[in-house]
């Protein structure tokens, strides 16, 4: 196989294309690499990596702001993929944009829970998003979160099958909600738990090496 002059040209265009673009507007040309590679666990601690070794700041998940792929959100920061949490699909975190888009913030858990469509966003996948540290600014720590997630979602299954049946508890408030909706009170996990459960690219540590990375496909 010859590599011909076409090739030759063809490829060094693109060359100069692609580094005028991270020369100049490197944020958005890495997140545009990233959610290309997101799926693939190895190449986005290098691309990770890399946004250190250029002074690029890549934010952690947060419910509240990221959305599926990699964001610029200024010129020296990136918004975290969700998609690149392990579990997550692309259903999933439209369906938690819609509803966010509709509202304001997530003020908690039980508000995500309420706002969400449940038959998109399950258990499992909230789950992956606390580990991953996406519902952080909830207002409690994971294992708070996670030990309130039952609540949270027989909360809003309840308040769901109200509405669909057109039926209200006595003042309009739905019991569920007006009873319970505060957080179970539990020990905060240890730092190896937190790492254990995240697992994120940008906190690897020698027990935790690019090799071993789960939180993302």
């Amino acid at each position: 196989y010859g590599f011909n002059k076409s090739h030759s040209a063809a490829y060094a265009l693109i060359s100069y294309q692609t580094a005028w673009l991270k020369a100049h507007y490197p944020a958005a040309f890495m997140a545009a690499a990233l959610s290309a590679d997101m799926e693939h666990t190895d190449k986005v601690v290098t691309l990770i990596a890399e946004c250190r070794a250029v002074d690029l700041e890549v934010l952690s998940p947060d419910i509240n702001c990221c959305r599926y792929a990699f964001e610029a959100a200024d010129e020296h920061t990136i918004l975290y993929g969700l998609g690149a949490v392990k579990g997550i699909g692309r259903s999933v975190i439209e369906a938690i944009v819609e509803a966010r888009r509709g509202g304001d913030a997530f003020r908690d858990l039980f508000d995500l829970c309420e706002r969400v469509d449940l038959k998109r966003v399950n258990r499992r996948a909230l789950e992956q998003l606390i580990k991953a540290g996406a519902l952080d600014g909830l207002g409690t720590h994971r294992a708070s979160l996670i030990a309130s997630l039952s609540t949270a979602l027989e909360v809003a299954g309840q308040q769901s099958s109200n509405r669909s049946a057109g039926q209200e508890d006595m003042f309009g408030v739905s019991a569920p909600q007006h009873v319970v909706r505060s957080y179970s009170e539990v020990p905060a996990w240890s730092q190896e738990q937190t790492l254990a459960g995240e697992r994120r690219p940008w906190d690897c540590t020698s027990a935790v090496t690019p090799s071993t990375v789960t939180g993302t496909n």
